[in-house]
């Protein structure tokens, strides 16, 4: 596939988006829609690759519940799907072999595999141990005190909750270590809560009491993840005015921490009735320090954005980075490279010391390792370089379907190659 080429002209930038519903509150809609037989409709489903793939595979599973042969269910690159339908598959009917592209069966799933067989679950790896793909019976599993190790992913313990009401007594997980995301974990509960599920969570533990979903129609919040290029876009911008409907700041959402984070760059976030309008109001500070152990999917838009602003930096809590649809950490390191960026690990941080300033860069071509962060982390760069060239564009529709036409209407120049928007 082509790249798409990214020019800046302009000096002034003003725009008004509606963005696809948050992927994070699909994807756990659908499965506890999916468990609990409900027709029930949602308004602003994310139109993300992810949940698409999800709403086929939920589909496929009761369709094929009653085949004699192991159906494969393919995740391709999607941790969200892979965890969720795991746990899913497994409560349900049928006989699945799960797996998914070459990357996925990098990324482990021992932890939540190790639960689901403490719940009595028929699962055996058919390749590497500790790793997809997994051959999977479904049945009814019992109800016991379960401990997980919730360290690499908060996804295993999420895929759990869901499934947690529909055992006879319900469910009690032990967090082991401090969870990573854990933002979404109290997502999840949110959610689960809003359906008539008791739920209880603190940090060593969560409790599902038994039940049904009771879902509603529901308009799902705009994602949070997706308004971060454009946070990046204001911030690198002279002038620069953003509105995006739908996004509140009592937000289910983890990444809405954005509006605080992006202060330091000079953005300022006005919360109203409709949505929020972001703003370049002042300078950026000359250093920057954060934690981002709880909103992961934010870290690589906001490492290039201080690259760009030429501010050094101190990242903690981004270790799991490596286990994402790519090694970001990796990634990150190489392609900051480009722009005469150092990133390197230090004791428990990864600091960044910035390069020249990119004005003085004429044209860079950046790699996106099959990941849509990158590719979207790295767009914006285009405010501030003559020529942007991003490989593999196609990455974006795992997560903003519709990034690069955004970016074109809002006034940079972007040349996108056929086949890349859907």
């Amino acid at each position: 596939m082509e790249p798409v080429v990214l020019k800046n002209r302009k000096k002034k930038f003003s725009g008004h988006f509606m963005l696809t519903g948050s992927k994070s509150i699909s994807n756990r809609l659908l499965i506890m829609k999916a468990l609990s037989g409900s027709n029930v409709r949602f308004e602003n489903l994310s139109k993300s690759e992810d949940t698409e793939l999800l709403k086929y595979y939920l589909s496929f599973l009761d369709t094929c519940a009653n085949s004699r042969i192991a159906m494969i269910v393919d995740t391709k690159n999607a941790g969200t799907v892979m965890r969720f339908i795991t746990a899913f598959a497994a409560v349900r009917q049928g006989k699945w072999l799960v797996t998914g592209h070459e990357r996925m069966k990098k990324r482990p799933i021992s932890p939540l595999v190790d639960a689901l067989r403490d719940l009595g679950a028929n699962i055996e790896y058919t390749e590497e141990e500790g790793f997809p793909p997994i051959k999977l019976l479904g049945h009814q599993l019992q109800s016991t005190d379960i401990t997980i190790d919730a360290r690499q992913s908060s996804q295993f313990a999420s895929a759990l909750m869901m499934i947690a009401p529909y055992l006879s007594y319900g469910l009690t997980i032990n967090l082991k270590g401090k969870p990573v995301s854990e933002s979404y974990l109290h997502m999840t509960a949110r959610l689960m809560q809003q359906a008539g599920i008791d739920v209880e969570l603190d940090s060593q533990s969560i409790k599902v009491e038994p039940g049904e979903y009771h879902l509603k129609p529901v308009y799902i919040e705009p994602d949070w993840s997706s308004a971060s290029y454009w946070y990046e876009v204001v911030a690198l911008s002279n002038d620069a005015s953003v509105f995006i409907e739908g996004l509140k700041e009592d937000s289910c959402q983890g990444d809405h921490v954005l509006s605080e984070i992006f202060n330091d760059f000079g953005v300022e976030t006005q919360f109203t009735e409709t949505g929020i309008r972001i703003s370049k109001k002042g300078k950026a500070a000359n250093e920057f320090s954060y934690n981002f152990n709880n909103n992961p999917d934010i870290a690589p838009t906001v490492l290039v954005t201080c690259a760009a602003l030429g501010i050094k930096a101190d990242f903690k809590g981004i270790n799991h980075l490596r286990l994402k649809e790519s090694d970001r950490i990796e990634g990150l390191t190489t392609e900051l490279a480009k722009i005469g960026a150092k990133f390197k690990k230090s004791g428990n941080s990864f600091i960044l010391t910035p390069g020249k300033p990119l004005q003085t860069i004429k044209e860079v071509d950046f790699d996106t390792y099959n990941d849509h962060r990158m590719a979207m982390s790295f767009a914006p760069l285009s405010m501030l370089i003559d020529t942007v060239k991003i490989n593999n564009p196609g990455v974006v529709r795992k997560s903003y379907p519709g990034f690069w036409k955004d970016l074109n209407n809002f006034g940079i120049s972007v040349t996108i190659p056929e086949g890349v928007c859907v």
